[in-house]
C-alpha cells in the first residue's frame, strides 16, 4: 500500500516514537533484553522491530531474537507490519487516518472493508478517508474493486536467537527458494530440507542400468525386487551389510528383508546391519527368525544426535546388529565398536562415513566376496567394495538418491585401499589378514 520511507526501511510504516518512549524502550532492553522478537524477511529486511533494532544497535547488542517469514509478497509483509504495530501502539485519530490515506494512495482498488480489517478500523472511517483523496484528485474512481479472496498462504516461520542463526536461516532459505516449506520450521529442519534440495539438484541427469556382469551393480529397485532385477541367486553372497530407514513405517518390513538375506547369503554368510536404537528389539525378534543372532556392536560418534522422546535421551551410536546364516563361520578377529571422527551427510541425510562402512566390511568379507546392501542410499558400500577389491550387488527404492549414487560411483577414483581393521582412533588399526 504508498512509499513514504526511504528503501533502507520500507515496512517503517508507523510515525517515529517520542524521544521520551525511545528511550524507555532503550532502558528496557538494557534490563530485560529484547522480549518481543524482531521481524525480518528471507533477506533480512525488517518487516516489524526497527525501533528494537535501533536500540540493540545503540547498545551494541548483537544477538537478537528474530523471526524470519519467508515467501510473503511485499503486500503481505506490509499487512503484516501494520497488524502488528496497530495492534501494540496507540494510535491517535488522525494517526489511524493518515495511515489509511498512504495504503489507499498505493493500492487504490483495495476494497474498504479488506483494508479496515487490515488496520484495525471501519470500512465507514476508510470510506470517509477515500472520498477525501478522490475530492483532491489523489486517487482516481474506480467501478470496481480488489476484495479479499478468503484464501491464505502461510509463510516460512522461523525463530532464531543469535546473529548467525540468522544468518544461517537466510542462507538456507536462498537454496529452498518457492521450495521453503510454508510452515514454522526450525533452523535444524530448514537447513536440512535446505541439503536436500542441494542433493536433489545434485542427482540430475538419467538412472543407468547396471550391466549385469559388472562387478559394481548398483540399481533403482525395491529390495524385495532385488533378486529378479539385480538376477542375485540363492545362496551367492557372502555379507550383507545395510544401513535401513530408521523408523517404524520400515520396521514393519523387518521379517520380509530377514527372509531375503537368508535366501542370498551363503551358508555361514554375515547380516550386518545399522538400525535406530528405538529399533533393536524389533529388529533381533524378525531377524531371528530367518538367522542367527550373534553380536550387537556400535557406531559413535561425539557431540549431539536425535533425542529419543519422551526419555530426553541424546544418542550418539549406531547399534549395528550382527547376524549369520547358519554357524558361525569367520576366523577373522574384529572389534564391536568404531569411533567416527568426521561426519559425512552431503549426498544423504542417513549417509554414513565411508571409514566406518569400510570397518564393518573388512571385519565381515575378504577380497573378491560378493557384497549386498539392499538399502544402498548414497552408495557407501559400493564405494568401499570398489576401494577393497569386492564385488557389490545393491538397490534402493529412491531414484533420486540411486542416480547420486551412480554418479559418485563414477567421479570417485578406483584405487585399492590397504586392508586394515581401524576403531577410528589414530594409532589403532589392525590388520584384517586371517
Amino acid at each position: 500500500m504508498g512509499r513514504v520511507t526511504t528503501s533502507a526501511t520500507p515496512f517503517q510504516l508507523m510515525p517515529e516514537l517520542p524521544t521520551w518512549e525511545f528511550e524507555a524502550l532503550k532502558e528496557s532492553i538494557r534490563q530485560h533484553g529484547v522480549i518481543v522478537p524482531i521481524i525480518r524477511d528471507e533477506n533480512g529486511t525488517i518487516i516489524d522491530g526497527h525501533h528494537r533494532d535501533r536500540a540493540c544497535r545503540e547498545l551494541r547488542i548483537k544477538n537478537v531474537p528474530t523471526i524470519t517469514l519467508a515467501g510473503l509478497t511485499e503486500d503481505q509483509k506490509r499487512d503484516h507490519a501494520l497488524v502488528l504495530n496497530l495492534v501494540r501502539r496507540k494510535i491517535t485519530r488522525k494517526q489511524m487516518r493518515a495511515i489509511i490515506a498512504t495504503e489507499l494512495r498505493r493500492t487504490p482498488d483495495i476494497s474498504n472493508q479488506w483494508l479496515a480489517e487490515i488496520v484495525g478500523s471501519t470500512d465507514k472511517t476508510v470510506d470517509s478517508v477515500r472520498r477525501e483523496l478522490i475530492a483532491g484528485s489523489e486517487i482516481p474512481i474506480l467501478d470496481s474493486y480488489r476484495a479479499k479472496d478468503g484464501k491464505r498462504y502461510p509463510a516460512t516461520r522461523l525463530y532464531t536467537e543469535r546473529a548467525k542463526q540468522a544468518d544461517r536461516a537466510r542462507t538456507a532459505l536462498a537454496t529452498l527458494g518457492n521450495h521453503a516449506p510454508r510452515k514454522a520450521v526450525t533452523l535444524k529442519q530448514l537447513e536440512r530440507e535446505a541439503k536436500k534440495k542441494q542433493r536433489l539438484d545434485q542427482a540430475r541427469g538419467r538412472y543407468k542400468q547396471p550391466d549385469d556382469h559388472a562387478p559394481i551393480r548398483l540399481y533403482h529397485s525395491d529390495f524385495r525386487d532385488l533378486e529378479r532385477v539385480a538376477r542375485i541367486k540363492p545362496g551367492n553372497v557372502d555379507l550383507v551389510l545395510t544401513d535401513v530407514p530408521y523408523n517404524r513405517g520400515f520396521t514393519k518390513q523387518f521379517d520380509d528383508l530377514g527372509a531375503f538375506v537368508a535366501r542370498v547369503l551363503k551358508d555361514g554368510g554375515v547380516f550386518a546391519v545399522y538400525v535406530g536404537v528405538i529399533q533393536v528389539a524389533d529388529a533381533i525378534k524378525a531377524f531371528t527368525r530367518h538367522l542367527e543372532y550373534r553380536a550387537t556392536a556400535f557406531s559413535s560418534w561425539h557431540g549431539d544426535g536425535p533425542v529419543i522422546q519422551p526419555l530426553q535421551c541424546v544418542t550418539q551410536t549406531t547399534p549395528v546388529l550382527v547376524f549369520s546364516k547358519g554357524k558361525w563361520s569367520r576366523t577373522t578377529r574384529w572389534y564391536n565398536s568404531f569411533h567416527n571422527s568426521l561426519s559425512e551427510q552431503d549426498l544423504h541425510e542417513w549417509q554414513k562415513p565411508l571409514a566406518d562402512v569400510e570397518h564393518w566390511l573388512l571385519s565381515f568379507s575378504d577380497p573378491s566376496d560378493l557384497i549386498c546392501d539392499p538399502c544402498a542410499a548414497s552408495g557407501s558400500t559400493a564405494v568401499c567394495c570398489m576401494n577393497h577389491g569386492r564385488k557389490f550387488v545393491g538397490g534402493d527404492c529412491d531414484r533420486d538418491a540411486v542416480r547420486l549414487a551412480q554418479k559418485r560411483l563414477r567421479a570417485e577414483p578406483q584405487t585399492t585401499h590397504p586392508t586394515t581393521l581401524s576403531l577410528g582412533r589414530k594409532g589403532q588399526a589392525r590388520s584384517s589378514a586371517k
